[in-house]
């Protein structure tokens, strides 16, 4: 994996992660506000729990989505070593050879 790539997904599980604070604080927030009296707070508390709703829908829909990708690539990958079990071997020596190479500098 190349560095961009590594701080691609750091970013996106920092995103993910900040995601779920935003909604368990919102969540919070909304119990906290139960209290409280007045017909323009009640307005606020139905949207905001709307939107953290769907935020929250959206998320394990993000969630389930990348999960089958994974799954289908891990698939696509036994499938591939299984049908060319010589050519997995000569891909993964090859790839420990750079890999030695460029530890070694």
């Amino acid at each position: 994996m190349s560095q961009t790539t590594v701080q691609l997904a750091l970013g996106k599980q920092k995103i993910i992660e900040d995601i779920k604070v935003l909604l368990n604080d919102s969540e919070e927030l909304l119990r906290l506000s139960a209290t409280l009296p007045g017909e323009g707070v009640e307005a606020l508390r139905s949207r905001l729990r709307d939107h953290t709703d769907t935020a929250r829908a959206a998320l394990e829909d993000a969630q389930a989505n990348a999960q089958s990708r994974y799954r289908a690539g891990i698939d696509c990958t036994e499938k591939y070593v299984r049908d060319n079990p010589w050519n997995s071997l000569g891909l993964a020596a090859a790839a420990g050879f750079l890999l030695a190479v460029l530890i070694s500098r």
